[in-house]
């Protein structure tokens, strides 16, 4: 097994680089030097700098090779890795301290480190053994902050398997344990507060998530950023409610303090939601001009998928006011801004296939809704693949095509039966 000095060394001659070379605005030849012979460890930041000079990932760089950093060290440098987000190559690190027996360093710290580094990649299978153990030993030992945080990763590690049922238990035990436990940190109680309402939200029970996200917003410690966050959350959860009041005064709270916090990208994004919320109570040609506005901001910026997403909101007001020229022309560059499988791609396929029922071209629009509701099963989007599928429905039923209606809505009650079921949600009786 090669050395880390052995191998920044083959990597440098192969690029025909002196030791000069490397070591410029990182650190002194005399140091390349001993790194290259073993007889100095270079921290993160040096090894980073280094991955960079020589272009090559740093995971390339440490894969495979014998770092004979002491343990303390390795730990350290592990956890710079992750920190950096550089989480492949923090993993080779952590499982080695973990199968080493030959230091201090907590096994649970280890353990949560390895779990995390695997839900930052989306691997969650891997990340869920890890947890599990975290949980059982912090059982065991009455370990209430860590019976919650590992509670709490375990339901986000099965919501990303899309196991709704088991991800709502453990953040269910998780804001369970919080609530009978005193002097647990804000930040871990507002985390499993959000959580919660997240999985209640994607499982179709907005009450209880608008509940939980409001007890969310009572904590005093979360700062201006998250309250933002958290207020267009619950605008989102009101719209879907049909409380548009609510929404409306939650969205405007929320673009105010996120204008505060100086965010720009994200008061641009949330300032769109908000655009789009209130479109009701404000004249069109003012919501079209904030709307564009917005188009050019995102397009100076090279940002095509918040541009199309801009576009494709525009294309719906031209289509609400009766404007199908424009909604067209709109809807088109919507389409060319994203990417194919993106779910506002859903609604671009679904304002096109208004566009053409409303010019009698009957076959186009159908193949449109057709292409909306394949993008929004691809997403999980069941409000929108409803919408479109019951839109689909009324026009073959107007058409005079009823079987052909009932099957199209048969097939979606179909899917939708087994998409809750998959996120624990049971409408009928299991089938014995």
């Amino acid at each position: 097994m090669n050395s880390l000095g052995q191998r920044i060394r083959d990597l440098r001659q192969k690029k025909g680089l002196t030791q000069i070379d490397l070591g410029k605005d990182i650190c002194t030849p005399s140091m390349i030097s001993q790194i290259e012979s073993d007889r100095a460890r270079p921290s993160y930041k040096v090894l980073y700098a280094i991955a960079d000079r020589l272009e090559v990932p740093l995971e390339h760089l440490l894969k495979d090779v014998g770092l004979g950093l002491e343990h303390s060290s390795k730990y350290k440098m592990a956890v710079g890795l992750v920190r950096s987000k550089e989480f492949r190559s923090a993993i080779p690190l952590l499982k080695e301290l973990l199968t080493s027996d030959n230091h201090h360093i907590s096994k649970i710290k280890l353990q949560l480190e390895i779990a995390y580094c695997y839900l930052e990649l989306g691997n969650a299978s891997e990340a869920i053994p890890h947890l599990t153990q975290v949980y059982e030993w912090a059982f065991i030992r009455n370990d209430k902050e860590l019976l919650i945080l590992s509670q709490l990763h375990l339901g986000s590690a099965y919501r990303k398997n899309n196991d709704y049922a088991i991800a709502i238990y453990h953040t269910t035990n998780a804001y369970e344990e919080i609530e009978k436990t005193e002097n647990i940190d804000s930040s871990l109680r507002a985390k499993v507060l959000v959580q919660l309402a997240s999985l209640y939200e994607n499982t179709g029970r907005l009450s209880q998530a608008t509940d939980f996200y409001e007890k969310a917003l009572h904590l005093l410690e979360l700062n201006t950023l998250d309250r933002g966050k958290m207020l267009l959350k619950l605008a989102d959860a009101h719209y879907r409610r049909g409380n548009f009041e609510s929404a409306d005064e939650c969205a405007t709270k929320a673009c105010l303090l996120l204008e505060e916090q100086n965010d720009a990208d994200l008061y641009q994004e949330w300032a769109q939601k908000l655009i789009m919320l209130t479109r009701s109570k404000h004249d069109v040609e003012r919501s079209i001009k904030e709307l564009l506005l917005l188009t050019e901001k995102y397009e100076e910026k090279g940002d095509t998928t918040r541009t199309g997403q801009v576009l494709a909101d525009l294309a719906l007001i031209y289509v609400e006011n009766g404007e199908f020229d424009q909604a067209w022309i709109h809807a088109k560059k919507a389409k060319l801004k994203l990417p194919p499988q993106h779910s506002t791609m859903g609604h671009v396929f679904h304002i096109l296939a208004l566009i053409c029922f409303e010019q009698q071209d009957t076959n186009k629009g159908t193949a449109y809704l057709d292409n909306a509701i394949a993008i929004f099963k691809r997403n999980g989007k069941l409000d929108q693949l409803e919408e479109v599928t019951m839109c689909l429905c009324h026009f073959l039923r107007d058409q005079g095509r009823h079987q052909e209606s009932f099957e199209r809505l048969e097939q979606f009650h179909q899917y939708l039966m087994e998409q809750l079921e998959q996120r624990g949600i049971f409408l009928r009786s299991p089938q014995k």
